[in-house]
This record gives structure tokens, sequence and C-alpha cells, in this order.
């Protein structure tokens, strides 16, 4: 296989495994509410159905606890507040796989694309996949994700920017040898953006992508 055919394979393989994979679903049911039961409480026994004696005793009065009196001006008790029920992120989850898929369909229109021996249609489709990764870095920031996922979603945008970067940086080789280092640059970024994209995706109770063949 050619220098030529090597570049363009590593970046068919990377334009097709560079956001997660196609296809994951969401989930289809939201979270479900905890819901808290109890068990009735028994009746209270009645004195009058007590077995009787041969020598009953005299039944005494039943005594009763003298009325809590409450102080003028005070404030009734508070109720204990319910339990509240978990977030449900269904809608937020399916904005995250409409986003990070639709990168994956414009990135398999550029690998589709890719040329073994015309320098400047590779470096054309680069630029494309470039802006490919700034849409969907400026998507990822702009989903309203809670203060416990920010974390998550911020690592994910930094390998997503870096990616850009290097891609960036293809689009303005003038050969195919130094294309190639950055196409490796690339591959082996994979793994960093599918842990950081499976980080998202765990958090918001999705299916975990998987890597590329």
């Amino acid at each position: 296989m050619s220098i030529l055919r090597l570049a363009t394979t590593a970046a068919g393989v990377t334009l097709a495994g560079v956001l997660a994979a196609c296809g994951s679903t969401t989930p289809s049911t939201g979270y479900a509410p905890i819901t808290s039961s109890g068990a009735a409480a028994p009746a209270p026994a009645d004195p009058a159905q007590a077995p009787a004696d041969s020598q009953q005793a005299p039944v005494q009065a039943p005594v009763q606890a003298p009325a809590q009196v409450v102080p003028a001006g005070s404030a009734p008790a508070k109720a204990a507040p319910a339990p509240q029920a978990p977030t449900d992120y269904t809608a937020l989850a399916r904005r995250f796989v409409s986003l990070r898929n639709q990168g994956t369909q414009a990135l398999a229109t550029v690998k589709g694309q890719a040329s073994s021996s015309d320098l400047n249609v590779d470096k054309q489709l680069m630029a494309t996949a470039a802006n490919v990764y700034t849409s969907y870095v400026t998507g990822l920031r702009a989903l309203p994700f809670p203060a416990s996922m920010r974390n998550d979603v911020a690592a994910l945008a930094t390998v997503l920017s870096s990616e850009q970067g290097t891609f960036v940086q293809a689009s303005q080789v003038s050969t195919f040898d130094q294309l190639d280092p950055l196409l490796q640059t690339l591959v082996n970024d994979q793994d960093d953006q599918l842990n950081a994209t499976n980080a998202v995706e765990k958090d918001l109770g999705l299916p975990l992508s998987t890597p590329h063949a």
C-alpha cells in the first residue's frame, strides 16, 4: 500500500470514528421517581371485646392525656418536606445524541470523498472536518448540562477542540508527508475522545458508545 493510500486509510479511520458511535439510543423512558409507601396503621383495640372473666374486675374509664395547649402566637408545626424525585434527563440526552450523531454523519460524508492522489482535495476535507468539530463543540457548550456534569462536558469539549486544531493543521500542509503524522495524531486521540464521550453518556443514562473498527 502506498504512502498516499496509507494516509487516506488513516484519514478514513479517523473520520469514521472521531465522534461517538452512530445509532446510540436514548433511554426509552424517563427516570422512575422514588415513591414512599408505608403499611396501614393497625386499628385500635376495642375494650368492649375483651374476654369476660368469671370474676370481672371493675371497668375503669380510660385516662385521657391532657390536651396540649399551643401558646397564643405560636406558629403551627411544619410538615416534613416530601422526598424529591430524581431529575429526568431524557430531553437533554436526546439533544446530546442528536448533536453527536449530526457530527458523525457529517464526517461520514467527508470520509467518502477522501482522495488518494489529490492533496488539495484532502486538505479541503480536513478543513470541512475542522468546521464539523467547531460546530460540535459550540453545540455541546450550549446544552443546559447541570453542574454535576459540567466537568465531564468540559473534558469532552477540550478533547474535541484539540482534534479540531489538528484538522486545521492538516488542512494547511504542503505534502502528504506532512499530513501523515497529523492523521496519526487524530487516530491516537480517538481513545481520549471515546472515554470523554462515554463519561457524558454515563451521566445522562445513555448506552455507551463503542470504538469503531
